[in-house]
């Protein structure tokens, strides 16, 4: 490939190549910087060190708290927690090192990634502080305590203070990683989509690359696709690109394996999307065998553990029985309103698919007329378009005969679920899981059917935070499989706290 770069006078010309697509003759290749700008690191590090020294006096304040009550507790002034932090400074050493350690500086993440490596961190970090305290002996002197809390407080403060530091950090130009995509071949809409929601991440795409000429000049999702790869090396150069995406469903292996030998040391970093589509990539790890100096991507389907099936039942019985004090009385005011709006019984009994294909009864307050069927045949019958919605959806957005006042409430506000925590204590349903399906909808699940119903259906799950009852039927099945087969607790943690963010903006309710 060509290695031409950048003369002076091309500098203020980028303008005009993004309109027109052509770069400049006398464009020479230039190194790229490696890392991020010098500040970028001392930022958030300094931003650390606020949260932490925070936590540590909101831990101080709480144990001085837990003191009035217990009067065992010795009182922790201001400047005593001032002085232990100047004095035992060293003990808080653990904390930087297991963040380097973790690579949670030179890494640009996800932030429900960069969150679960906070916590690994932040777990490490402080059994290092205990076993400091232990070493030196240091417990008359250092409340352990304090400690305690202080790693409580840091679990939520760190996480929401990098997500405010890296969005203000990346609405400046400086931060951000330039992006160039290559291999244009469809589905890279979701990457692009994906990279230019995530403010997070940090990352411009600037356009793609593709060798077919038919795609030259494209539009897709704003991006403009400028041309082929063969002056590869010149749009790095003039573009200053940092990252560059490979889309693996555009080339053929051979090909693939020479563009990355040719751009190794031209970037940063290079991403590579591969074409899997419905393989568990979230618990996938890299395997070598150096003998032959191959690499193996190895994955495993946690819920074929009984191990992870146990872990999952405890988290469902736990939250289950601790929110049930709360859901009780708001289910019985729900039940009044209910029998208020219209004649019928409280709740709904339906017939669902359970795991390994069982028949289970689910439970839902009632939302529609005692004879919904018949009002929604004659609805059907006048409305041909309603007709269509229904065959793609299998759901009615904008208008169902069905559906009582009381009824309309509880479907935006999803609390005509909240029976199913019934179901959960009896071990039929997961409060996190696929969407329990009908029997007549089993023969529609095609052969995604055994990998579903490897798992109990859910009250909540992937569906329900990825659009809800905006994606069409097999899409629903799609993101099913997909949560199936990347399962783990922590995805089901990150589901929980999705679906009440949700749940409170009503997205995708009907």
């Amino acid at each position: 490939m060509e290695t031409l770069s950048l003369k002076q006078e091309d500098c203020g010309n980028k303008k005009n190549y993004f309109q027109s697509g052509e770069i400049p003759l006398s464009a020479r290749y230039i190194y790229p910087k490696l890392g991020e700008p010098p500040e970028y690191y001392l930022i958030l590090f300094l931003g650390d060190l606020l949260v932490l020294t925070l936590s540590f006096f909101l831990a101080l304040f709480t144990r001085n708290l837990l003191g009035q009550v217990f009067k065992t507790i010795p009182f922790y002034s201001l400047s005593q927690g001032l002085s232990l932090i100047t004095s035992y400074w060293w003990l808080f050493i653990p904390i930087p090192l297991t963040f380097i350690y973790h690579r949670l500086y030179d890494r640009r993440l996800c932030f429900w990634e960069e969150t679960r490596e906070l916590l690994r961190a932040l777990i490490l970090a402080f059994l290092g502080i205990f076993a400091l305290i232990f070493v030196k002996k240091l417990g008359p002197q250092i409340s352990r305590l304090n400690f305690g809390f202080m790693f409580v407080y840091a679990i939520f403060l760190l996480p929401a203070g990098r997500y405010l530091l890296k969005i203000f950090l990346f609405k400046f130009s400086r931060y951000h990683r330039k992006a160039l995509i290559i291999g244009a071949s469809e589905g890279v809409e979701c990457l692009i989509r994906a990279l230019e929601k995530d403010k997070f991440l940090g990352y411009e795409v600037i356009g793609l690359l593709d060798d077919n000429p038919i795609l030259k000049g494209k539009i897709i999702e704003g991006k403009k696709v400028f041309g082929s790869l063969r002056q590869l090396n010149k749009f790095i150069s003039f573009l200053n690109v940092d990252t560059i995406f490979l889309n693996s469903a555009s080339f053929e292996n051979g090909k693939l394996a020479k563009i990355l030998a040719s751009i190794q040391n031209m970037v940063k970093e290079i991403c590579i999307l591969p074409d899997f589509k419905t393989f568990g990539m979230l618990n996938t790890e890299t395997q070598t065998l150096f003998n032959e100096k191959l690499f193996l991507l190895k994955t495993r389907n946690n819920l074929k553990s009984p191990t992870n099936i146990l872990l999952k039942k405890v988290m469902d019985y736990t939250f289950s029985l601790l929110l049930l004090p709360v859901l009780l009385p708001v289910m019985g005011i729900i039940a009044i309103f209910i029998k208020l709006d219209s004649p019928g019984p409280i709740f709904f009994v339906h017939e669902r698919i359970g795991r390994f294909g069982k028949r289970i009864r689910v439970y839902k307050f009632r939302t529609m007329y005692q004879n919904a069927d018949q009002l929604l045949e004659e609805y059907l019958a006048k409305n041909p378009e309603a007709r269509k919605e229904w065959v793609l959806y299998k759901k009615l957005k904008c208008f169902d005969p069905r559906v009582t006042r009381m009824g309309k409430f509880l479907r935006k506000t999803s609390l005509d679920e909240l029976p199913q925590i019934f179901n959960v204590l009896k071990g039929e349903m997961s409060l996190v899981g696929p969407r329990p399906y009908l029997p007549r909808e089993e023969t529609e699940m095609n052969s995604y059917q055994h990998i579903i119903l490897l798992t109990n259906p859910g009250i909540t799950g992937l569906w329900q935070v990825s659009g809800r009852n905006n994606l069409t039927f097999r899409d629903r099945i799609k993101t099913d499989t997909w949560y199936v087969l990347n399962w783990s607790l922590w995805l089901d943690l990150i589901i929980l706290l999705k679906t009440i963010i949700v749940v409170l903006k009503k997205e995708g309710a009907h």
